[in-house]
C-alpha cells in the first residue's frame, strides 16, 4: 500500500509517522553525543543494539499480553515453524545496520550521516519494485532521482582537511552499503508485518526474539564478557547511552507501525523531514559548519518530497483548470449566439 495524498493519513498512521519522524532525529543526535572528545565511544558499542532489543522484546511481550487478556484468550495467532524462521530474516538485516551505523556517524558526522539516510528512500523503492511488487509512476521515480541529487548538493561543502566531501571515504562507502541493507531489511519486515494475519504485537515479540538473539551472540563474540565479566555490558554507559537505548528501542517499535500501517516509502520520507531538524541542532549543538550547499540540498529535498506526494493533486488541480476555462469558454459562446439571434428577431 503506497500511501497517496488524496486519502490523508488516519490518527493511527499519523501518530506513527509522527514517532518514526522524532525518533529519527534524535538516534543520530544522542548517538554523536555519546561519542568522547577522542573521538571514540566510551562504552562498547555491541552493548547499546543488545539492550534495545530487550527493550523492545519486554515491551512487545506487554503488549501482545494485555491484548491477549482483553481477547478472553481467544486471539489468533499462527505460530508454525515457517512464521518464526520469516521473522530471522529481517532481524539479521536489521543487527547488521544497526551496529554499522555507529561506524558510519563516527565517520560522517551527524548531520551528513540523517542527510545521506536519503539513500534508502530509492534503494526502497528498487527492492519494492523487486520484491513487493509495488509500482510508483514516472514522476515519483523522478522525484526520487531528485531527491538523491538534492541529497549530492548538500554534500559539496569544504571541509575541514580541504577535501570537498565531508567526512571520510570509508564512512561514505559503508553509508551506500547499509542503505541498500536497510532497505532491503525494510522490505522483507514490511511483508513479514503485512502478509501475515497475526496480531501486531506478537509480530513484534518474534521480530525482537531473534533480535535478542543475534545481539547476544554479537556480544559473546567480542570476548570480553568472559574475560572481565558481565560489568563489562555496563561500562562506560551514562544517563546519555540509556536515552540512546530507549530511543532505539523506541524507533523500532514505531518503525514496525509504520510499515504495518503504511509502508516503507513513508518510512524513509519521515528520515527526509528529520534531515531539516538534525541539521539545524547539529549546527547549533555540535559546532558543525554551515554551508550554503546544505541549505540548497534541502530545499531541492523539500521540493521532491512535495511532488513526489501531491503531483497527482497537481495535475488533477491543473485539469479541473482546464475543464472549467473550456466551460466558461462554451457559456461566452452560448451566451453571444444567443445575443445574436435576439438581435436577429428584433431586426425581424
Amino acid at each position: 500500500m503506497v500511501f497517496s495524498a488524496k486519502k490523508g493519513f488516519t490518527s493511527l498512521q499519523a501518530a506513527a509517522f509522527s514517532a518514526q519522524l522524532v525518533l529519527t532525529c534524535s538516534v543520530s543526535l544522542l548517538t554523536h553525543a555519546t561519542i568522547s572528545p577522542n573521538g571514540k565511544y566510551a562504552y562498547k558499542t555491541v552493548t547499546i543494539p543488545f539492550f534495545a532489543e530487550v527493550t523492545k522484546l519486554a515491551l512487545s511481550s506487554t503488549f501482545f499480553y494485555n491484548d491477549y487478556v482483553q481477547s478472553n484468550g481467544q486471539l489468533q495467532i499462527e505460530r508454525s515453524s515457517q512464521t518464526v524462521l520469516t521473522a530471522a530474516v529481517p532481524a539479521l538485516l536489521y543487527f547488521v545496520s544497526n551496529n554499522l551505523n555507529f561506524i558510519i556517524i563516527r565517520e560522517l558526522g551527524a548531520t551528513n550521516f540523517q542527510l545521506l539516510n536519503n539513500l534508502k528512500i530509492l534503494s526502497t523503492a528498487i527492492f519494492f519494485r523487486i520484491i513487493m511488487k509495488v509500482d510508483l509512476n514516472k514522476l515519483q521515480w523522478r522525484m526520487l532521482v531528485l531527491l538523491t541529487i538534492g541529497c549530492t548538493v548538500s554534500q559539496l561543502g569544504q571541509g575541514k582537511d580541504g577535501h570537498v566531501l565531508v567526512g571520510s571515504a570509508l564512512g561514505y562507502g559503508l553509508k551506500v552499503c547499509n542503505a541498500c541493507l536497510t532497505a532491503m531489511s525494510s522490505v522483507f519486515c514490511e511483508k513479514f508485518l503485512k502478509h501475515l494475519p497475526n496480531n501486531f504485537h506478537f509480530q513484534n515479540v518474534l521480530l525482537y526474539s531473534w533480535g535478542v538473539l543475534f545481539t547476544t551472540v554479537s556480544v559473546v563474540w567480542d570476548g570480553e564478557l568472559f574475560s572481565k565479566g558481565v560489568e563489562v555490558l555496563f561500562r562506560g554507559h551514562t544517563a546519555l547511552t540509556f536515552m540512546l537505548i530507549c530511543n532505539y528501542a523506541f524507533v523500532g517499535i514505531a518503525t514496525s507501525g509504520v510499515m504495518k500501517f503504511l509502508d516503507n516509502i513513508a518510512k524513509t520520507f519521515a528520515a527526509t523531514g528529520a534531515m531539516f531538524i538534525v541539521a539545524t541542532l547539529s549546527i547549533v549543538k555540535f559546532g558543525e559548519p554551515f554551508r550554503i550547499e546544505l541549505v540548497l540540498g534541502c530545499l531541492i529535498a523539500a521540493v521532491a518530497v512535495d511532488v513526489y506526494y501531491h503531483g497527482e493533486l497537481l495535475l488533477d488541480k491543473k485539469k479541473d483548470d482546464d475543464f472549467l476555462d473550456d466551460e466558461e469558454l462554451v457559456v461566452v459562446q452560448g451566451s453571444s449566439s444567443t445575443s445574436r439571434g435576439e438581435e436577429k428577431n428584433a431586426t425581424i
